[in-house]
């Protein structure tokens, strides 16, 4: 059975604080400066591409967030 697998990231941007992902649920979840948190199901690699990103704010905003308004 494979190990239970969960990833933590403090960004550099202005909109997001943290970010993490459970491999086991394929969830990823953002804390916002503001206090906000958000959940969603991405594949692994939005959340490495969120947290490699020049501007982690600006990926969220383009790429996750409107995979919200789909659900």
């Amino acid at each position: 059975m494979a190990e239970h697998v969960t990833d933590s990231s403090t960004l550099k941007s202005k909109l997001i604080a943290s970010a993490s992902y459970d491999d086991d649920k394929r969830m990823l979840s953002v804390t916002f400066h503001d206090g906000r948190q958000r959940t969603i199901a991405v594949p692994r690699a939005m959340y490495e591409n969120l947290i490699t990103a020049q501007s982690p704010g600006w990926y969220y905003t383009r790429h996750i967030s409107p995979l919200r308004k789909l659900l």
